[in-house]
């Protein structure tokens, strides 16, 4: 079995605005590809006029039901938008919001390739839209693509790692990238093929659903998290503190910190509690773990983390744009299968 493309979902966060409660935790809300106004609304005439920088969070999760990760996940910008304006990216974290946002993240983004690159050239030429972006520091992976659509079938694609120092050179908004000791191009690229050149987030490997801060408070009553690790579900599983809280020895409560109380359980019984946005658990608790003797008002706690990659996304529009009907940004999804 493998992670396939159609399982790569993308999500909205649970608030979208232009305010400090913006992004938060993932939604069951998916972001459906090719739609118009999917993740950013229209831009109207006058936030043209005066220019602006706005954010828009998204959350890219791997709803395998058989729980895959992805190994060696990467995120970019497949081409530039082909408006006026320039989307970035970067990555966040399960909660954060626009309040937790400083100005000088690290920015993520993609450029055309400048001058024809023969196969086995150690340095590039890319042009970008803005040198101030920054969207190539040494040390970076980049990705190079010359192919029509991001999953087309012909085509070239590889990554490449830049050198650790003195990696970039500026000259306007050309950027002369070299590639780290022994490392060249494997294939020819021409800037008449429209080649694009983009520096590539690279997340946890594997991703998947994780558990954290594991606390059990009792006694006398333990849990075997080692030999029977509580499963986060990669369709229903979510970012969530979890309290199990006993009822008697034997019988216990559950609730999440933004959820509440949902079905309790036993210890004599797989406890799966049930997340009806997509009719799967949040995550599965072995009954095979309980050991000892667990007592009245005990607890455990532990925080769940989702499947999902959280990324920002950065829309600057400089002042004066023009308007254009047809304006889009691609995230591009990389990664191997468990």
């Amino acid at each position: 079995m493998a992670v396939l493309p159609s399982e790569i979902k993308f999500y909205k966060s649970t608030f979208v605005n232009d305010g400090s409660t913006n992004g938060g935790r993932m939604s069951a809300n998916e972001i459906t590809d090719n739609v118009k106004n999917n993740l950013w609304p229209d831009v109207p005439q006058s936030e043209r006029l005066a220019g602006s920088s706005k954010y828009r969070k998204c959350f890219i999760k791997i709803a395998n039901d058989s729980d895959l990760g992805l190994i060696s996940p990467r995120f970019f910008v497949e081409t530039q938008t082909p408006g006026e304006d320039r989307v970035l990216i970067f990555a966040g974290t399960q909660t954060d919001t626009e309040a937790d946002l400083t100005g000088s993240e690290r920015l993520y983004g993609s450029g055309a390739l400048n001058a024809n690159a023969s196969a086995g050239a150690s340095s590039i030429q890319v042009n970008v839209e803005a040198a101030a972006d920054a969207i190539f520091q040494n040390g970076d992976l980049i990705r190079i693509s010359d192919k029509a659509t991001v999953n087309a079938e012909t085509g070239n694609t590889e990554f490449i790692r830049l050198a650790a120092s003195n990696a970039v050179s500026w000259n306007g908004t050309v950027a002369t990238l070299t590639f780290e000791n022994g490392a060249t191009l494997a294939y020819a690229y021409t800037t008449a093929n429209s080649t694009r050149v983009a520096s590539v987030i690279e997340g946890d490997s594997p991703l998947e659903g994780t558990v954290s801060d594991w606390l059990e408070s009792s006694v006398a009553g333990t849990y075997d998290e080692v030999s029977y690790p509580l499963e986060s579900d990669h369709i229903g599983g979510i970012e969530q503190e979890w309290t199990i809280t006993f009822t008697s020895a034997t019988a216990f409560t559950c609730s999440g910190d933004t959820v509440g109380a949902v079905s309790g359980g036993t210890i004599g019984s797989d406890f799966s509690p049930n997340n009806s946005d997509f009719s799967k658990p949040y995550f599965l608790l072995r009954s095979t773990g309980w050991g000892g003797t667990w007592a009245t008002n005990d607890t455990l706690i532990f925080t769940t983390h989702p499947a999902a990659q959280a990324i920002w996304e950065k829309r600057i529009i400089p002042a004066n744009t023009a308007s254009l009907s047809g304006n889009k940004v691609i995230i591009g999804v990389s990664g191997e299968s468990e």
